[in-house]
């Protein structure tokens, strides 16, 4: 059975270099007989003194039997709509729409436990795996999650500007 489609709204302000902040549900979900997961976002800065420009904010879907020792992470880049935008690919760019293929998630657990047998390989199931993909999105996977096996989702906004930590602190709404 699929579930009815469901909008969300979240605020955050004050983010800090590599911090987060998201909402999160708990279920208990296979979903290995889906092979897509799509997602619309829109984003706007929330702070008129500091404008978010393209790229400032990421948003971010993690899938896991837990929130932090076993799951799968899609990450993208925000397109940032400003304040005078009111066209539909203004509001909602297509840069923004979030489509995995599970395929992927798959695939990408697959080439970490290949880099973990790997001699010498300083790979672990301890230590979040990250494979870069195009267009500045990511996967990121951490111990071993099973999509036979969902039980948490989590949706959620990150400032990644700069992992030294010295970048300013971010405001921003998505929905």
């Amino acid at each position: 059975a699929t579930l009815n489609e469901q909008s969300l709204v979240m605020k955050a302000c004050h983010l800090v270099d590599g911090e987060a902040r998201a909402a999160y549900k708990t279920t208990q979900l296979d979903i290995r007989t889906y092979k897509k997961l799509k997602m619309f976002i829109h984003a706007e800065s929330s702070d008129a003194a500091a404008p978010l420009n393209n790229g400032d904010m990421t948003a971010f879907i993690r899938l896991g039997s837990d929130f932090t020792d076993n799951y799968y992470e899609y990450e993208i880049p925000l397109a940032i709509t400003q304040p005078d935008d009111n066209g539909r690919e203004q509001v909602w760019p297509e840069a923004n729409n979030l489509e995995i293929t599970l395929d992927e998630l798959v695939n990408a657990k697959v080439q970490r436990n290949n880099a973990q047998v790997a001699s010498p390989s300083t790979v672990s199931l301890l230590t979040p795996y990250v494979i870069p993909l195009a267009n500045g999105r990511k996967i990121t996977l951490r111990g071993s999650p099973n999509l036979s096996n969902i039980r948490v989702l989590m949706i959620g906004l990150r400032n990644p500007r700069d992992p030294g930590g010295n970048g300013p602190e971010i405001c921003g709404e998505v929905w």
